[in-house]
């Protein structure tokens, strides 16, 4: 199940395509195949949600120099999705045996199929008491310990679940894409994924035999992601180079991270920043010192981690309520991270619904209506110069943000 015919997503820029209007021929079933799928972090949370999984969501990796990581907590990167424009390999690399090493590896024997499939890569390779997977992968993971990779990749096809949430995503639209009889076909992008088991970075692709042993993980913070982004970096500059050598080439790709729910966890932070404010204030009150109780929290419960009443009895008064303040600051801006995390999803769940839609009936009928009303040209004008302002806006935001 190897070969150009396989590796099919929706690019991140697709070229623009003569299209026309279709006639509503019957539909087949969704679960007959599989449909390409938006390269998106929005998409990808959904996704994973909707097969079960709790507890993640992705993000863009922007950055591919040293340090592109250091704003992420290393524990919590659970792996690497790598979107890129697919070519044959001139001299293919080297793979080990999945079994041996002890990692989840499937091929991928279905077209259009690749974006989930390097998704479950990472999840499947996640220890079980760092994840929470749902009843249905934690069933197929159990399921499929003693397949062999061609089996898991079928395994992976034929699960309904994975299959309807995958399909979920389909472009509704009510043109048909039609290809230029002189076009040289539409370009094939590929999703790979990247992980640490073991001590060992591997990169998994589903159209080679096995995986691909990039080498150990050297110690430190981020220092498995830092080895995957090298590696990421040099496919990179290597695509680029042949781009540079063929006229009208092009470079485009996407790396995304898998990483702990951010709301979850800055609610976790806030939880125990509220134990250790509650102990630091008992202490104080402990001593007579005027203070109020914010915190109604059971100190049964408190993390192993904070520091115990005794300890907190040995600090003076002026570093306790350092303590308390440094506690409040920290839970307040944790709410404004959990606030901005909200509003990034609500635009995630709009973006989603709308590519889970059709309008082009809608912006007809439309077009229709201010055209017999005279407006149509106005009504273009006008939102020419909104998309331009907006654009203008953005630039300088960046320009800002630089």
């Amino acid at each position: 199940a190897t070969g150009p015919a396989l590796p099919e997503a929706r690019s991140p820029a697709p070229r623009p395509r003569r299209s026309r209007l279709r006639e509503e021929p019957p539909r087949r079933g969704m679960s007959d195949e599989w449909c390409t799928i938006e390269s998106d972090p929005g998409v990808f949370t959904q996704l994973v949600e909707e097969i079960g999984v709790k507890g993640v969501q992705f993000e863009e990796v922007y950055d591919l120099e040293p340090g592109a990581f250091t704003t992420f907590d290393a524990s919590r990167i659970f792996g690497l999705v790598f979107l890129f424009k697919w070519q044959q390999e001139g001299a293919p690399s080297e793979t080990v045996d999945a079994n041996d090493h002890g990692v989840f590896f499937a091929q991928q024997v279905i077209q259009n199929a690749c974006a989930t499939q390097a998704i479950l890569s990472v999840l499947l390779n996640v220890n079980s008491d760092k994840l929470d997977l749902g009843p249905h992968l934690k069933e197929f993971k159990e399921f499929t310990t003693a397949l062999d990779s061609q089996m898991k990749g079928l395994a992976i096809s034929n699960s309904e679940p994975i299959r309807k949430a995958h399909n979920s995503f389909r472009q509704q639209s009510s043109f048909e894409i039609v290809q230029d009889k002189d076009s040289g076909g539409e370009d094939a992008f590929h999703f790979i994924s990247y992980i640490c088991h073991a001590g060992q970075v591997y990169e998994l692709d589903g159209l080679k035999k096995g995986p691909v042993l990039i080498g150990e993980a050297p110690e430190g913070d981020c220092a498995w992601a830092e080895k995957a982004r090298e590696e990421v970096k040099r496919r990179i500059e290597s695509y680029a180079a042949k781009a540079g050598a063929e006229s009208g080439a092009e470079l485009r790709f996407q790396l995304m991270a898998m990483v702990t729910n951010r709301i979850h966890e800055a609610e976790r932070k806030i939880e125990r920043e509220r134990y250790l404010r509650q102990r630091a204030n008992i202490s104080l009150v402990s001593r007579g010192e005027d203070v109020e109780l914010a915190d109604e929290v059971d100190d049964d419960d408190a993390p192993a981690d904070i520091p115990s009443f005794e300890e907190l009895s040995e600090q003076e008064v002026p570093k306790l309520r350092e303590l308390v303040a440094k506690c409040t600051s920290t839970i307040q801006e944790l709410t404004t991270q959990i606030e901005g995390e909200k509003k990034k999803r609500q635009k995630w769940e709009k973006e989603n619904a709308l590519r889970r839609s059709d309008l082009v009936p809608l912006a007809l009928c439309a077009m229709r209506h201010l055209a017999r009303q005279g407006q149509l040209m106005p009504a273009l004008e006008k939102g020419k110069a909104a998309h331009l302002k907006r654009v203008e806006e953005k630039k300088t935001a960046g320009v800002k943000a630089a």
